[in-house]
């Protein structure tokens, strides 16, 4: 056993058997993350992503057992921004990343899932700290490999149909949910009508229900 940076005994983890990666759009920041976990013993392997779609293929192909998410940008939308990193590998860990100081304020309650936020008056050590706690978890259990973790079930909505849902979910107008994914109003409406009729809603009050009572079963 070796000592936690706050005092507590943690786990070893064997050499090279942990598969991370990094989301960053911040460049010096994405090669200082990526150079501090490589240099860990443990870490088997540190793949780097400077967007949220490059991540999202790179945890379908490598299914990483941990992650650090950069989410100073994601604002009101932080649940919605991480659900498709979420579906394409459920049993990954992710400890989320903040550049600027106000992120903590905004970001008080953090997702179910998330294992922390790291922010800029972090020093290297506690950086290492938090990443290894959120892959051994609270309980000082080692994550179960890739290998082991059961598959998604198969949804009836595109991974497109699913992110504008969760925005649904949060209250924002098409106009807002067109910005924060780079489409037309019309084409959010189009994705809106057809994950309607998917899920067996008449409108967006009843879709952002079932949103709502999805994500708290």
């Amino acid at each position: 056993m070796s000592a936690d940076v706050g005092g507590r005994p943690a786990v070893d983890l064997p050499d090279r058997s942990i598969q991370a990666m990094v989301l960053e759009r911040h460049a010096v920041s994405r090669l200082g993350f990526g150079l501090l976990l490589r240099g860990q013993s443990w870490i088997g392997r540190c793949l780097l992503a400077s967007g949220r779609d490059e991540a999202v293929t790179l945890v379908r192909r490598a299914k990483p057992d941990v992650a650090i998410i950069d989410v100073t940008d994601a604002g009101p939308f932080l649940t919605a921004y991480l659900a498709p990193l979420r579906r394409a590998h459920p049993g990954m860990a992710m400890v989320l990343s903040a550049r600027d100081s106000a992120s903590p304020a905004r970001f008080a309650q953090l997702p179910d899932g998330s294992s922390g936020l790291l922010t800029p008056e972090l020093s290297p050590d506690e950086v290492v700290a938090a990443v290894r706690l959120a892959v051994v978890g609270e309980h000082g259990q080692a994550v179960a490999s890739a290998a082991d973790q059961e598959p998604p079930a198969e949804s009836l909505l595109s991974a497109r149909e699913h992110e504008v849902l969760g925005l649904l979910s949060t209250g924002a107008t098409n106009l807002e949910i067109a910005s924060f994914m780079h489409i037309s109003p019309a084409t959010v409406k189009k994705h809106s009508g057809a994950l309607y009729r998917k899920l067996g809603v008449r409108n967006r009050t009843e879709a952002a229900r079932l949103a709502r009572d999805l994500a708290a079963a």
